[in-house]
């Protein structure tokens, strides 16, 4: 789980140009939030099929390391 993590981290650095995301990899456990708001959560709900708690907390233990670059650029999308 801390690689996917690290990945997903990496990622959003990588699609962002900076490095606002990198807590992601510093979480523990099965879950993340990611700090964004309701609307933006059900925006990559509608617009990418992403689905997360409306807290925007999301089960990474759900993500495989071929997941990520699509929820990554869903996240990007979103303007999160």
């Amino acid at each position: 789980m801390l690689a996917l993590r690290q990945q997903l981290a990496d990622e959003l650095q990588r699609l962002s140009g900076s490095d606002r995301f990198g807590f992601l990899a510093q979480h523990r456990g099965m879950f993340s939030l990611l700090g964004t708001t309701p609307d933006l959560v059900e925006k990559m709900r509608v617009d990418n099929a992403i689905y997360m708690v409306g807290d925007s907390r999301m089960n990474i233990a759900g993500l495989n390391k071929d997941t990520i670059p699509t929820l990554a650029q869903a996240i990007i999308d979103a303007g999160v």
